[in-house]
């Protein structure tokens, strides 16, 4: 099921649910909805996050962040060459995901958390009754919700190819060979995002997959929020913009990392092209430069070949940064020279190719000389500090950037989380531009809403 067959198909299923609102005259709704939507984003060690452990120490969080980031690489690299089916890529690897979406869905609204995956157009909802469900918070009963709209069976042809007749339901039906299912029907809903202090705002008649049945051990949010360049994706369905301000995710006590949604999207600063292959953002990564010094990197390293070998992804799913060997290893030695023999090194057994110290990072780094990340068109992600050391304990820390995996010419490299904090991310579908710009999203982003 390839790329261009699944852009036919969730053009063909959106002209599929045009016509159902135009039918019921539910459309009127619509043109109405906000500018933008806003949305609390949550980190994975966040004390608002479900998953919160106050027990857990640094060291504990940053091997489990470490192991998260492994899995998506992972997944990542299997996908890049081969043409995955969208339905299924959010759920694979739920349980590798970096941040959390707080919002409401239905009439009485009911509080669910979902994963926001940019590496997916999938949009599912967990929904009573559901088989093989496991969530922490309420599963959504559809019943209960006076505003929703399950898509029914009609002439339609990709509808008449997936109907569930006892039930009239226009379904979604796929297994894989690595065990994982999911079923369920279309529908539309009503969505509600609340920001403490700011107010809430919705978004009628949003196509969903109602998921009633599940056989995926690690799906324990109430569903995934896919942000992909699909059709059916929620960034399409809510406009052609999206953006999202990352704090300080190294402080579980931070709370102003925002999703927004929209053509009110914060799509501000510097660009650069921003390409779409399996379901991933590519970006023309172009150079890296440490203080004044640009390292001496063969730029074709960071171009995707027609076959999916290589490229640079740009995941919010990945805490971590992972480069082709060439481009590690000259970011490696540079660092390594800079530090030179005033810290001793320590071994990590996760992960025996990670650069690590002992010390600490914010006394024992001073001064540390700002690495930049350049893109062609001339947009720049600054690494500070924060952004290129993870602390394991106050008296260790480890480059926050390791290999892509292997030694082989296909590796992808990912700019994962870390690497964007303290920046304000901007993705234009229609013109396929990215946009990158330093912000305090605690002070700066509320000049642009």
């Amino acid at each position: 099921m390839g790329e261009n067959f699944l852009l036919v198909h969730d053009a063909k299923l959106v002209l599929v649910i045009l016509a159902f609102l135009l039918s019921t005259n539910i459309t009127d709704s619509i043109a109405t909805s906000p500018y933008r939507f806003v949305a609390n984003l949550i980190h994975h060690d966040s004390v608002l996050s479900p998953f919160y452990n106050a027990n857990a120490t640094i060291a504990d969080r940053a091997n489990q962040s470490l192991e998260r980031s492994l899995a998506q690489l992972s997944y990542l690299k299997a996908t890049t060459t081969v043409e995955t089916p969208e339905d299924i890529r959010g759920l694979m690897v739920a349980s590798s995901r970096s941040f959390l979406v707080s919002m409401f869905i239905g009439e009485p609204s009911v509080h669910q958390f979902l994963w926001m995956d940019t590496g997916s157009s999938l949009f599912w909802v967990y929904c009573i009754p559901c088989t093989g469900c496991n969530t922490y918070n309420p599963i959504f009963n559809p019943s209960l919700s006076s505003t929703y709209y399950p898509l029914p069976c009609n002439n339609d042809p990709y509808c008449a190819a997936h109907c569930d007749h006892a039930k009239n339901w226009c379904t979604v039906s796929e297994t894989y060979g690595d065990g994982a299912s999911v079923y369920g029907n279309y529908a539309t809903e009503r969505l509600s995002f609340l920001i403490p202090n700011e107010g809430t705002t919705t978004a009628p008649n949003v196509l969903f997959g109602c998921g009633r049945v599940m056989n995926e051990p690690n799906t324990e949010m109430n569903g995934l929020m896919g942000l992909g360049y699909g059709g059916t994706s929620l960034a399409r369905q809510l406009g052609t913009k999206f953006s999202y301000c990352i704090g300080n995710v190294g402080d579980p006590d931070y709370m102003h990392n925002r999703l927004i949604i929209g053509n009110g999207a914060v799509v501000v600063g510097k660009s650069t092209a921003l390409a779409m292959h399996n379901g991933w953002y590519y970006l023309k990564f172009e150079k890296i430069t440490v203080g004044h010094n640009t390292l001496e990197i063969n730029p074709r390293v960071f171009q995707r070949t027609p076959q999916g070998r290589r490229g640079v992804v740009i995941d919010s799913g990945t805490d971590w940064t992972f480069l082709i060997r060439d481009a590690y290893l000259a970011l490696r030695n540079t660092v390594e020279q800079i530090i030179g023999g005033s810290l001793t090194r320590s071994f990590v057994p996760q992960r025996p190719t990670a650069l690590c110290y002992y010390g600490n990072v914010n006394e024992d780094l001073e001064p540390f000389p700002i690495v930049k990340f350049h893109f062609r068109g001339g947009a720049v992600l600054e690494l500070g500090k924060q952004n290129l050391f993870k602390s394991l304990l106050n008296v260790e820390f480890c480059l926050a950037v390791d290999i892509a995996n292997g030694n082989t010419p296909k590796d992808v490299s990912i700019i994962g989380v870390f690497a964007q904090q303290h920046h304000n991310i901007g993705y234009d579908l229609s013109a396929q531009r990215l946009y990158i710009e330093n912000m305090d999203c605690e002070t700066d982003l509320v000049n642009y809403l």
